[in-house]
């Protein structure tokens, strides 16, 4: 658990930071086949690039 600990206060904001790119990012593709789009949250919304 230590070990765990000190990765996740090490690389935490990184990983934070990289999960939030890519929901901007793949919140403005459309889904293919049987795939289901759930609705995008607010907070990601504001910060897509549609027009």
């Amino acid at each position: 658990m230590k070990t765990l600990r000190k990765l996740m206060m090490r690389y935490g904001s990184a990983l934070a930071a990289l999960a939030f790119t890519v929901g901007v990012t793949t919140s403005t593709k459309a889904c293919l086949c049987w795939y289901n789009q759930p609705s995008e949250p607010e907070e990601i919304r504001k910060y897509c690039q549609t027009k």
